[in-house]
């Protein structure tokens, strides 16, 4: 049996269907040649933009790159199109900020678990992020308040708790985030 190949989206045909009227205010990620909106919640979004907040106090600090919200997209080498929570871009890598996507991997991707989302779905964005060059892969689970840590030099995840500290590592030299900061 032969099996029908998917027709794969252009990044245009993306551009357009996330354009339509009907999706303003929506956000569409680009998952194996599907559009999947990104639905976030109260506890997930508050969680991200304090993430995103100390990320930005650290980068004001040390001008080393830019931060992204979860409506600032990346465009992935096999033509995926994800929307972490919370990115980082280094400046060595991309020098200056794009009008729309960024068109390669972020060095850092932090998806917080909405009720929504499922944690194989997350972990499998994990592994989307880690096979294109993201050196680093937070996700954070706010009713558990706990994160699990992926970063492209390790062979296994590490699981930081309420108590523990996500480490910025050579991402993000001197960077850290107590996990009661984040849950506070």
């Amino acid at each position: 049996m032969v099996l029908a190949e998917q027709k794969r989206i252009s990044y245009d045909e993306y551009v357009a269907f996330v354009n339509r009227p009907e999706n303003a205010d929506r956000l569409f990620e680009l998952i194996e040649g599907k559009f999947v909106e990104k639905m976030a919640s109260f506890s997930s979004s508050k969680v991200a933009l304090r993430i995103g907040q100390k990320l930005l106090n650290y980068l004001d600090q040390n001008e080393i790159g830019f931060a992204t919200a979860a409506d600032g997209g990346y465009i992935m080498p096999d033509g995926n199109i994800l929307m972490p929570d919370v990115g980082y871009i280094s400046r060595e890598r991309m020098p200056e900020p794009p009008v729309r996507e960024v068109p390669m991997p972020p060095d850092l991707a932090v998806e917080v678990k909405s009720p929504t989302d499922s944690t194989w779905k997350l972990r499998a964005k994990v592994d989307k992020y880690l096979a294109h060059g993201t050196r680093l892969v937070w996700i954070i689970f706010p009713d558990e308040q706990r994160a699990e840590v992926y970063a492209a030099d390790a062979e296994d995840l590490v699981a930081v708790g309420a108590e523990g500290v996500l480490d910025g590592g050579v991402v993000l030299p001197g960077f850290s985030l107590p996990m009661k900061d984040i849950f506070r």
